[in-house]
């Protein structure tokens, strides 16, 4: 068979070198017409979700979920940060309004608990403990807030600080609270004379030291209309949302930070990043893989031979995808890299031996003729294993890895052909019948066997076997990291703001939903999911009406009646002029010099000691301002501005009704009951998610109780499991596929252990030095692994198929071991260049890439020659 197939690679080649012109005329009309073809027709599909197949229960369990309710996967959640929380608050509000008004690119915009209900009767959701702790607040602070409600002017605020500080200095209550409104004043003086934004919060000033909180950030979440067929699905949606806050003024001068994420904007800010580095990476081992054919061949000519069959059979490559599947998908995108990294091993090789042929006076088709025969068979070997080990993932669950094995296995044959054919032809273009005068002596590389596997191979094969021993100890402890979000640039805003969505329980945006039956039958659920550890809580509609109604009614009546409390009415004189303001400023700036306000040693000390230094700036510049109403009217309205909206907003919230499930809002009542009757279960994860251990158990926990649960969260984790469970099937599957056809074609299962075992022991090692070095595989760098399959077969293949033909010991000194040193050469340095990325994914992948290409040199170099000599040397008495 091997004599068989030598003849007809031979008389295929000598008949492309014969009639060279043509075969270059048609090949390249042929790769033009594909370039343009792929070019037209190939799309790109970023839907992250056809990465695995639709009939696993996990998906299954999602699909119908989201027959009832919306789900995350596809929501842009924008996240308004204010420096108050009336900013964040009238921030979000603004945002919303206006993506909504754009209903080509949003289906649905809202803000989880925003909006009139939520003003009205969000206090209701507080407890009852909550609320007394918030009036007792209110009562302190209830002089100060009637009394600037009748007169919101500065000499009033002035006179109301002086009086609280008095009182401070008798009961000594409420120091942190007064230290805080004189640091807002300090700040307020600072903005009228210089460009610094400062915004006064009196809800923070009303609420501050009771049991309540005040957020200064909202989350706006928008549906968005995503184009799937293009490299930057949600790219129309995001520049939306990033020109509606340039337009409404939501900028950081205006004390407002706008940041998108959700997984649109992950995946946009990653395929921006992986477009990137793919693209570099791929015109960078171009450029880098042709520079080492230069130092393979020692001729330009040969070079831009080897270099344009590569591209040829890129193109054609993607060709075959345009026809096959149609659409890249975020994996196979990555195609072209592997492609690059796997077709030159044919040129390499192929044009190595040519080159040694042609240098020792062989005319050109003499050369090709000796190169074939000597190098033909291992090539078609070569070309049929890797293609193995990308079609075994054909079969997976993981249908991106599927569909790279697809193009790529596909792709071995086509570069295959190519170099047989293109690579001939142009090579006798260039060189024409004696290429004798272009060729120049190769480099003085010399791969002699150290001396230790010279003379004692078993020394050699024993250290390798005990090193593998070891490190098949570490391989259990390789883990594959579901976390998607670890695995891209830090540094993005979509990742930044992820994560700290994620810190945050009922923020999370991998929360876990489950789909009940019934009302009923959802909150029996959520009661169990509750007791679960790893669960901070849960939400169903029945939660959104509030429990013990009477006796929180009761409590706000009476804070209602506390805020409508009448106080004597002050004579006063109108609007005063400024002089009279400035009187009023040099009093509050006399009382801050009193003995115990300038030497104490607390937080109100001193605040006291800073506003002071500010008002005496303020004043001496305002002294020296010809429009000193101005100034005035600018500080007014920075510290009192808001108070009047900010009283009329308590006071709605304060005159609360009874809430019933009718009264709730239609919008929140759609999102967690279906008009079936089906109900949704929110679950909140007690632990920050970012956190592996914690994200995998939150979920096992609540698919424990739930096992049809669904979620980002969810979806991620069974994800994880399925993409690992496919690639444990597809490299057993290929290795096995490859082991039969070594045995089938060699006939010599000894020659096929020998090719196999140093692919085994180098991934062995690679994956052992993955656990040593901390990194996990993620769902970027798993595709490096047929990379790794596909060299490392490839080199034992021409390795031991050398072996057969020519003696053990000098092996390493052979034309077949040198192409396999430059073939490891290229990769290791095309693809090491990934480890800059600052996409951690790609980044890992570059490093997975260089760890197990040097661990594959190394068995193949060291390991598997010293093999072989043990070999023959224990052959050696029996002949």
């Amino acid at each position: 068979m091997s004599d068989r197939v030598t003849a007809l690679l031979a008389a295929w080649v000598a008949a492309a070198g014969r009639h060279a012109r043509a075969v270059v005329v048609v090949d390249a009309l042929v790769t033009v017409a594909l370039a343009a073809w792929a070019a037209l027709a190939l799309g790109v599909n970023m839907d992250n979700k056809r990465l695995i197949v639709e009939d696993l229960p996990f998906r299954q369990a999602a699909a119908e979920f989201e027959r009832y309710f919306p789900s995350l996967d596809d929501t842009l959640l924008v996240v308004v940060d204010g420096a108050t929380p009336e900013l964040a608050r009238d921030g979000a509000a603004r945002l919303a309004a206006r993506l909504a008004a754009r209903d080509d690119l949003f289906t649905d915009v809202w803000i989880p608990g925003a909006g009139t209900f939520f003003e009205e009767h969000g206090l209701l959701y507080r407890t009852a403990d909550e609320l007394d702790d918030f009036v007792d607040h209110l009562a302190r602070m209830q002089p100060v807030i009637a009394d600037l409600s009748r007169d919101g002017s500065i000499a009033n605020l002035a006179r109301l600080v002086r009086l609280g500080l008095d009182q401070q200095r008798e009961e000594g209550t409420d120091a942190a609270q007064w230290a805080t409104i004189l640091d807002r004043v300090g700040e307020a003086t600072v903005r009228v004379y210089d460009e610094h934004p400062v915004s006064i919060s009196w809800e923070e000033l009303m609420v501050a030291g009771s049991a309540l909180d005040t957020g200064t950030r909202q989350v706006v979440v928008a549906e968005p209309v995503l184009a799937f067929g293009r490299l930057l699905a949600a790219g129309d949606a995001i520049a939306a949302i990033r020109a509606a806050a340039v337009e409404r003024g939501l900028t950081p001068a205006e004390g407002l930070r706008i940041r998108v994420t959700g997984n649109p904007a992950l995946n946009h800010d990653e395929m921006i990043g992986i477009a990137w580095d793919v693209g570099f990476a791929g015109i960078f081992s171009f450029a880098l893989v042709t520079g080492i054919l230069y130092l393979a061949f020692r001729s330009l000519r040969l070079v831009s031979s080897a270099a344009l069959t590569l591209l040829a059979g890129l193109i054609w490559t993607a060709g075959f995808a345009t026809a096959t599947v149609g659409q890249l998908n975020v994996v196979s995108i990555s195609f072209g890299v592997l492609f690059i990294g796997l077709g030159v091993d044919f040129a390499i090789h192929l044009g190595m031996h040519w080159v040694e042929e042609a240098a020792r006076g062989s005319g050109t088709a003499a050369a090709f003729r000796t190169a074939v025969e000597g190098v033909g068979v291992s090539l078609v070997l070569c070309a049929l294993t890797t293609a193995l080990g990308f079609f075994a993932f054909i079969p997976t669950d993981y249908r991106g890895v599927a569909e790279l094995g697809l193009i790529s296995g596909a792709g071995m044959f086509i570069i295959l052909v190519q170099t047989l054919t293109l690579f001939p032809a142009l090579v006798t273009l260039r060189f024409g019948p004696d290429p004798t005068p272009w060729l120049r002596p190769p480099l003085p590389l010399t791969l002699a066997p150290p001396a230790a596997v010279a003379r004692r191979p078993g020394t050699v094969v024993g250290a390798a076997l005990l090193v593998g021993i070891a490190a098949a100890g570490l391989v259990p402890d390789a883990r594959l990291d579901a976390n998607v979000v670890r695995m891209r640039d830090p540094r993005t805003e979509s990742v930044e703001a992820f994560n700290d969505l994620l810190a945050h329980s009922r923020t999370s945006p991998w929360h876990a939903n489950v789909l009940a039956p019934s009302l009923d039958e959802a909150r029996a659920l959520a009661a169990r999911l509750e007791k679960e550890p790893a669960v901070e809580g849960t939400l169903t509609l029945a939660d959104y009406v509030p429990r013990n109604q009477d006796e929180k009614l009761g409590i706000l009546a009476d804070a209602a009646l506390l805020m409508d409390a009448p106080t004597a009415p002050r004579s006063g004189r109108g609007e005063l002029t400024p002089e009279e303001q400035i009187a009023a400023l040099r009093e509050l700036a006399a009382a801050l010099r009193q003995p115990w306000l300038e030497t104490g040693t607390g937080p109100l000390a001193a605040s006291a000691r800073a506003l002071r230094t500010e008002l005496e700036r303020f004043l001496a510049r305002v002294e020296r301002d010809r429009d000193r109403a101005a100034a005035f009217a600018e500080l007014e309205e920075v510290l009192l501005g808001t108070f009047p909206a900010q009283v009329a907003r308590l006071k709605r919230g304060l005159a609360s009704g009874p809430v019933t499930r009718a009264d709730l809002p239609a919008d929140l009542r759609q999102r967690l009951l279906a008009p079936d009757g089906h109900a949704r279960v929110q679950v909140f994860p007690r632990a920050d998610l970012s956190e592996t251990d914690a994200f995998i158990g939150f979920v096992d926990a609540v698919r424990a109780i739930a096992p049809d649960a669904t979620g980002v969260a969810v979806n991620l984790v069974e994800f994880a499991r399925a993409t690992e469970r496919s690639l444990r099937e597809a490299l057993l599957l290929a290795f096995l596929a490859i082991t039969a056809l070594l045995v089938l074609l060699w006939r010599r299962v000894g020659d096929t252990l020998f090719a196999l075992a140093p692919l085994v022991l180098a991934g062995v090692l690679t994956v052992a030095a993955m656990v040593l070095l901390d990194l996990p595989f993620n769902f970027a760098n798993v595709t490096a692994l047929p990379l790794l399959l596909g060299i490392g077969v490839d080199s034992g293949i021409h390795l031991v198929h050398q072996s057969r033909v020519a003696a053990t010991d000098t092996l390493l000194d052979s034309t077949t071991a040198r192409a396999v040193f430059f073939s490891a050469v290229t990769t290791i340095a095309s693809f090491g260049s990934l480890g800059l990325s600052g996409h951690r994914g790609i980044a890992t992948m570059g490093v997975l890439l260089v760890v197990g290409m040097v661990a594959m040199l190394a068995c193949n170099l060291i390991v598997l020659p010293a093999m072989l000599a043990l070999r023959a040397r224990r052959a050696a008495p029996a002949s």
